[in-house]
C-alpha cells in the first residue's frame, strides 16, 4: 500500500506551526481547532514515513525532515 498524498493543507499547517511556534497558534492562524493541526501533521508524518516533530519536548520543535518540508512549503505558499 502506498501513502497518501501530501496536501497543500498538510503543508500549509507545518508552515504555520514552525513559523507561530505552537499547534495553537497555528490553529488560530487557519481558523480552525488544535486537534485538526494535530490530525493534518499526524498524516503528513504517514505520508512522509517519518516525525516531524521531536515529541520528547515541550513546544513544537522540528526535525531535520521537518525543517526540510516546511522550506519546500516556504517556496509553494
Amino acid at each position: 500500500m502506498s501513502a497518501p498524498p501530501i496536501t497543500l493543507k498538510q503543508l500549509e499547517t507545518i508552515f504555520w506551526i514552525a513559523n507561530l511556534g505552537t499547534f495553537e497558534r497555528a490553529a488560530m492562524k487557519l481558523n480552525t481547532t488544535q486537534s485538526a493541526i494535530s490530525k493534518r501533521i499526524q498524516e503528513l508524518e504517514m505520508s512522509v514515513g517519518t516525525d516531524l516533530f521531536d515529541r520528547s519536548l515541550r513546544g513544537a520543535r522540528l526535525t531535520d525532515k521537518g525543517e526540510y518540508l516546511v522550506r519546500i512549503a516556504s517556496e509553494m505558499l
